[in-house]
């Protein structure tokens, strides 16, 4: 049966003896070692740079781009590098060839001078060790960064093999942003002096509805009269300006239609975030040297007004800030204006493609202003400061020019690096008393501060002077409908013994410092006293 299927001849069964000794005696072999076995894995290394992609500024030195060497299956040895592709003028540091050991990495920066044409270009890195070749590449995109006084115009521009980015200012509107444009297409508004990107100043104790009260705007006042430029001066990559604003409405300040000057001055400092061609920092510093006190309200610091051609909003309004949650679009109505929540601290204006600016403001607290009028969109981050005699604010805007995700991207590695505490004092309001109460007995003055910085005082005036320390840290659970990023403890109280205070009229006035020792002086109540 066996060699009918076989088609040979069985084999006698007393053959196999040998045979199962030979196979038994060569296993037995192999397990004492008498066998070399398969070759070990031959010694190799691998080459790596990191960044694979960068951005190089002319003129300048790029950032390190790391070369790094690990070794397999043992490799030790030093590998000799090569760097090649760098265009005519381009030099490295350390300069080509280099070794790198094993296990180690070495920085590489390259300098491209002045007056190199604007063209990428591709780092070429080879690795060579005896008869061993390996290679890297680092992309290196190439940017110039120029600036120029057209006589009427201020400019900061990046060019790049695939862009033009530019910000304008116009000098006889006090040096306002009236330009931000991405490859020919320009996002500000300036159709008057109340518009472009700019600061402007407000008074929580004025009148804003039947008289237009304190209101000194950066570009100029509403009868097109354009803030002075006291200063202004241009390196090779930055902007800095110097203005005096105007009252918006003169003629409640004895004015009109002659300008009448405000009491501040508006310096900032205009310049591109390195690694990136359309990503430009601002640097404000609002200095008002006034005498007198404008108490707290929601600055425009800035106020952005852009063009129909963006009308879409887009910005993050979740719960989960900083981790890539999905963003919200809103189609911004008038009148003036909806608050929306923006924890990220910034809002986008874009086109149907997702193209536009974003303005990014990290000191903010996470609210912002939006409205459509029309002509123009606008959006304010929510900024409250006051003006004691002598008050100086600084902070940084940025803004960004391009596709939402490039624009978040950017935004989300401004926010990754380190900053101090916010400039701005504790957002609050007095509500009890309010203007035109009259107070008798002990009387209630209750209200509410929420800082970004921890609250650690809130104390009560009257005429100026300090009457005692409030109670602070009681509950308003309902703050969360309004600013869902507050603390619930926000509430503070005082029972004020009005029979030590003469009858008649009288300010009450409350002050929150917050633990930077920043202190918010919320509107006045002005009373009637009377017992």
């Amino acid at each position: 049966m066996v060699g009918a299927l076989t088609g040979v001849n069985p084999v006698p069964r007393t053959e196999s003896k040998p045979h199962l000794k030979v196979v038994w005696f060569a296993a037995l072999l192999g397990a004492c070692g008498g066998s070399s076995g398969p070759p070990p894995p031959a010694k190799d290394f691998r080459i790596t740079a990191s960044p694979s992609s960068t951005l190089a500024t002319i003129g300048s030195v790029t950032g390190p781009i790391q070369i790094s060497i690990s070794g397999q299956n043992g490799f030790s040895d030093s590998v000799n590098v090569t760097l090649s592709g760098i265009p005519t003028g381009v030099s490295s540091q350390p300069v080509s060839p280099f070794a790198i050991v094993a296990g180690q990495s070495q920085d590489v920066s390259l300098s491209l001078p002045a007056g190199l044409p604007v063209a990428d270009f591709t780092l070429q890195i080879s690795g060579t060790s005896g008869n061993l070749s390996h290679t890297a590449q680092t992309a290196v995109a190439v940017m110039a960064i120029s600036t120029m006084d057209t006589g009427s115009m201020l400019e900061l521009e990046t060019q790049t093999a695939t862009g033009l980015a530019r910000i304008g200012l116009y000098k006889a509107w006090g040096g306002s942003i009236t330009e931000a444009s991405l490859n020919g297409t320009d996002y500000v508004n300036n159709d008057d002096p109340g518009r472009q990107v700019q600061v402007s100043l407000w008074d929580g104790d004025a009148d804003y509805t039947t008289s237009w009260g304190y209101n000194p705007i950066e570009a100029g006042d509403h009868d097109f009269n354009g803030s002075p430029l006291l200063a202004s001066s241009l390196t090779e990559t930055s902007i800095y300006t110097k203005s005096q604003p105007l009252q918006w409405a003169p003629e409640n300040f004895g004015g009109g239609p002659a300008p009448v000057l405000g009491d501040a001055y508006i310096e900032k400092w205009i310049s591109v975030v390195p690694g990136y061609s359309s990503v430009f920092k601002v640097h404000y510093k609002v200095t008002h040297f006034g005498t007198d006190v404008h108490t707290e309200h929601g600055q425009e610091a800035p106020v952005v007004y852009v063009n129909p051609n963006v009308p879409n909003f887009v910005y993050y309004g979740g719960m989960a800030a900083w981790t890539n949650d999905s963003l919200t679009t809103y189609q911004p109505s008038g009148p003036c204006c909806t608050e929306l929540h923006t924890p990220e601290n910034w809002g986008a204006y874009v086109d149907s493609t997702n193209q536009g600016i974003a303005v990014y403001t990290p000191s903010q607290y996470p609210h912002s202003q939006v409205f459509n009028a029309g002509s123009t969109l606008q959006l304010t981050p929510m900024c409250p400061f006051g003006w004691d005699p002598g008050a100086v604010l600084e902070f940084d805007t940025y803004i960004l020019l391009g596709s939402v995700n490039q624009m978040r991207a950017a935004i989300y590695a401004l926010h990754a690096e380190p900053t101090g505490p916010s400039p701005l004092p504790a957002w609050g309001n007095l509500d009890t008393p309010v203007s035109g109460d009259t107070m008798t007995g002990s009387a209630t003055v209750s209200g509410w501060a929420w800082g970004l910085s921890k609250v650690t005082d809130v104390s009560v005036f009257v005429d100026g002077t300090f009457i005692d320390h409030a109670m602070y840290g009681l509950p308003k659970p309902e703050i969360k409908d309004t600013y869902p990023d507050a603390p619930i403890n926000i509430v503070f109280v005082y029972t004020l013994d009005t029979t030590k205070l003469s009858n008649g009229n009288h300010a009450v006035t409350v002050k929150a410092t917050d633990a930077n020792g920043k202190v918010a002086t919320y509107p006045n109540a002005h009373v009637k006293i009377s017992n």
